[in-house]
Formats: structure tokens, C-alpha cells, sequence
């Protein structure tokens, strides 16, 4: 975490951190708990995404484009849409299957990003489903160290257009009431 703070300050006041109270709310109505670089990230950037482009999910805000149990709803029931439709190409399953796709985040351009739930929470690998297409590539690092990888361009993923991210790559806060 302290290698991506250095690349991507946080916010001085992050929007909607919660307390462990509300993370163990969430956890039990997710059935899950999640990776621990996730919830750190949550409590050190709070409500966002990167470069106005890449946004992750997170449980405490009714902000419907970010918050998390909406938008898994939506990206797991396109996904499944997208599966019966095309099982050739949609080989995963998803949660809370035993090694099925849970959503963290998504791009502007519809690129969709999941663990893929094998083993712990923090054993979890990254799979980015490529918009409009069923490409799909799976990265064995966790949350954190994917965004730093792709921030540093230590890591190219062909789901992301050439221009993400910006030389001046920033995180951007959702304003959220």
C-alpha cells in the first residue's frame, strides 16, 4: 500500500471510510469477506476511482455508479446474461460459486474487474473482463499491487485504452453526501 500512496496520493479527507462495525455489516450481508488490501485501500482513498476512468466498488455509499452491492448486482447479472448467451466465451462462474467472479470495479469504457474467488480473500487473483468482447485476462496480484502496476506501466493490460493512465495519473474523489 505504501508503494501505490506514493504514486497516487489519497485524498487528505477521504469520503466514506466506515468503521469496522460497518465493514463486518457488510461482510455478512456480502456472505464474504473481502481482500485486505481492498478494505485498506477503501479506508486510506475512500469514495473514487483513478484517472476518472477506472472507479472501485465500495459498500458505503448510495451512489449507485459505485456502490457495491448495486453495481455487483448489475455487473453479475450482465455477466450471467452474457454466459448463457455465449458459454464458449464466458468460462467463469460467479459468486458466491467457489471460485466465481466477484466485481471490485469497472472502466468508463465498460471494462469490468473481478477476484477471482479461489481459496482466502487475500490469495484472491484479478480477472479483467474487456468490454464489448469476451477477452478476458486473469493477473495473479492483488488489488492494490494490480493498480500499482498499471499506474507504473510495470503492467499493461489490453482491456485498457493507450492513453490509461495519464502520465498525471491522479485519484478522484466521488463526491457522495
Amino acid at each position: 500500500m505504501d508503494k501505490l500512496i506514493k504514486i497516487l496520493p489519497p485524498p487528505e479527507f477521504p469520503q466514506k471510510t466506515e468503521d469496522k462495525e460497518q465493514w463486518r455489516i457488510f461482510f455478512d450481508t456480502l456472505g464474504s469477506e473481502l481482500p485486505s488490501d481492498y478494505v485498506k485501500f477503501i479506508e486510506t482513498y475512500g469514495t473514487g476511482g483513478v484517472d476518472n476512468f477506472l472507479w472501485i466498488l465500495t459498500p458505503f455509499v448510495n451512489d449507485d455508479n459505485v456502490n457495491y452491492l448495486v453495481k455487483q448486482k448489475e455487473m453479475t447479472n450482465a455477466y450471467i446474461q452474457s454466459k448463457k448467451s455465449f458459454p464458449q466465451y464466458y468460462k467463469h462462474d460467479v459468486y458466491p460459486s467457489n471460485g466465481g467472479l466477484l466485481p471490485w470495479g469497472y472502466t468508463d469504457n465498460g471494462d469490468e474487474l473481478y477476484w477471482l474467488t479461489e481459496g482466502g480473500p487475500d490469495e484472491w487473483k484479478i480477472v479483467v473482463y474487456e468490454s464489448r468482447a469476451p477477452e478476458n485476462y486473469t493477473y495473479l496480484l492483488t488489488m492494490v499491487e494490480f493498480l500499482y502496476r498499471i499506474i507504473t506501466k510495470e503492467l499493461v493490460c489490453n482491456a485498457f485504452p493507450d492513453d490509461f493512465p495519464s502520465d498525471e495519473t491522479a485519484f478522484v474523489s466521488v463526491n457522495v453526501e
